[in-house]
């Protein structure tokens, strides 16, 4: 049976969020010999022992050179009402480069770091940047780069509280690095990377080792072991490819590893050679030591884990109804009409090649699937009263399609029409609703929402920065993902910020309104087969913080 693995389009913008917030609109807040915040304008070193007290933005033709030895600790904070985690953007150049005997260190400003203490280190438009002989641990996403060519090599990635390695539109080369104890995948490349080089690397043992979406890449000479099943519900899978993928896998060893050792869709090119399973083998010796502070006795996304994904149930913005959709886990899609639920399914479809059409019933929990063998990665889900609209975030392409009039589960939905989203050139979206008039879709940067007719011409935009991506149209106003001080920011069609409250749990990556109350699909941790679908009722909008 063909697996599918579907991951994060971590439309990692979404960070911006709170680098916005934390930074005070751009501003230079403070930046000292050993304590950064704010912008940095003109080349800048660091050495010694460094402490970020709020998000660091390179601003676009600087340099921040990091000299070997340098210890970087990033403010940690693991209060949902706050979250004011710092990190590391890099619009410019970033140029860490270490030796053996001289690791860089990245790393959390608490006594007891753990998973997703501080934000991580995000690169655009970059070339020039690169990382040698670093350690990146306890962050959300250790090193992100989007549209970038940045090198990471002989460094460490571990205790990362998502993706360790993350790339998009991008040319990354990855080689004589280790992996250990990350939350989901070691290494994942999505959307549109070119001819990425992952390469004589240890895959020392976490969930899931190197995964493909819409990529390009060679993994060769890499040694993977101890990825086995660690008490989830998530298969776990060293190496995973979807979404069209173009990949070689050669020369690699596995040891320890589970049943599944590849998970490559049917739409995959890919070619395998002289992948062998060993035993009683040595990993690779590098020159460089896997030197530690501080360790985690469990392996973020198992069980154990002790980042709070999951928030207090009442608070004096909103209060937990219900939550439901256990056995579907996470997803990007979610919409109200007529008495139900609907979102897409996550892994394989069970019905059609693609991912299932879910109905749910909100109060009975039952759920009836529809084949699809067209949308490969649904990232907003609209009706407008007749017809669904889906934002597929890898296609760059809005369907419109409907069920049959009597449809029953096992049939297939019926796409109508298709059209390009705007500026698909520059990546795929996320966020798509509709006040039965028009479509609305958050731009690839968050910084509007496109208005569209239902044919896909754009007829205007809401000026709102709203980087989270997910959006629902409620009663004349919209609720979006991010752009507020709590979180989930209501809004209205002038794009004025007249609500908010906080979210539930972590990452609402989609949101749906059924006229009443607020539901909210949200990520938790990606492996946990927990209800993500929680039903809010929203106590206090008003804008002031408590």
């Amino acid at each position: 049976m063909k697996k599918k693995i579907i991951t994060s389009l971590i439309l990692i913008v979404f960070i911006g969020w709170f680098f916005v917030y934390e930074n005070l609109g751009g501003k230079i807040i403070k930046n000292t010999d050993n304590e950064k915040c704010g912008d940095i304008t003109r080349n800048e070193t660091w050495e010694g022992e460094v402490h970020v007290a709020c998000s660091v933005n390179v601003l676009e033709g600087n340099t921040l050179t990091i000299l070997p030895g340098t210890i970087i600790k990033f403010k940690h904070d693991r209060n949902y009402k706050t979250f004011e985690r710092a990190g590391l953007t890099v619009y410019g150049t970033i140029k860490a480069v270490g030796t053996a005997e001289k690791q860089i260190w990245f790393t959390s400003d608490a006594s007891d770091p753990i998973n997703g203490d501080w934000m991580g280190i995000t690169i655009f438009n970059s070339d020039r940047s690169v990382f040698d002989y670093a350690i990146v641990e306890f962050a959300e996403i250790a090193i992100t780069q989007f549209d970038s060519s940045v090198p990471i090599t002989n460094s460490i990635i571990r205790w990362i509280n998502s993706e360790g390695l993350y790339a998009e539109r991008s040319t990354p080369i990855f080689m004589n690095n280790t992996f250990y104890g990350n939350a989901y995948h070691d290494i994942a490349l999505e959307q549109y990377n070119k001819n990425a080089i992952i390469s004589n690397n240890y895959f020392k043992g976490g969930h899931h080792g190197v995964h493909f979406e819409k990529s390009t890449g060679i993994v060769k000479d890499n040694f993977f072991e101890n990825y086995r099943v660690l008490g989830i519900d998530d298969p776990e899978f060293t190496i995973s490819a979807g979404m069209e993928s173009q990949i070689v896998i050669r020369d690699n060893e596995f040891q320890n590893v589970g049943e599944n050792l590849f998970a490559i869709d049917d739409n995959v090119k890919s070619m395998l050679d002289n992948n062998q399973i060993v035993r009683g083998k040595h990993p690779p010796i590098f020159d460089y030591q896997d030197i530690k502070n501080s360790e985690l006795d469990y392996i973020p996304g198992d069980a154990r884990d002790k980042f709070p994904y999951t928030y207090a149930e009442k608070d004096e913005t909103r209060r937990v109804v219900k939550k439901i959709g256990k056995d579907l886990y996470f997803g990007w899609s979610l919409v109200y009409a007529n008495g139900y639920l609907y979102r897409f399914s996550l892994g394989y479809g069970k019905v059609g090649k693609d991912l299932d059409f879910i109905k749910i019933n909100p109060n009975t929990e039952a759920v009836e699937r529809f084949g699809n063998n067209d949308i490969i990665s649904p990232r907003g889900l609209a009706y407008d009263g007749e017809y669904f609209y889906v934002n597929d975030g890898s296609l760059k392409k809005i369907f419109k399609f409907k069920l049959q009039a009597n449809a029953e589960s096992g049939d297939f939905i019926r796409i109508i029409d298709s059209f390009d989203i705007p500026e698909a050139e520059k990546g795929g979206t996320a966020g798509l609703t509709s006040d039965g008039k028009f479509l609305y879709l958050v731009s690839r940067t968050g910084d509007k929402i496109w208005i569209l007719d239902k044919g896909g011409k754009v007829v205007g935009n809401i000026p709102f920065f709203t980087p989270g991506g997910s959006i629902t149209f409620a009663d004349g106003y919209f609720w979006v993902y991010a752009g507020c001080r709590k979180g989930l920011c209501k809004i209205t069609k002038e794009g004025e910020l007249v609500g908010e409250i906080y979210p539930v749990a972590k990452d609402p990556w989609a949101l749906a309104w059924d006229g009443k109350y607020l539901w909210t699909l949200n990520r938790t941790s990606e492996t946990w087969n927990d209800p993500k679908i929680f039903q809010v009722e929203i106590l206090d909008d008003s804008l002031s913080l408590q």
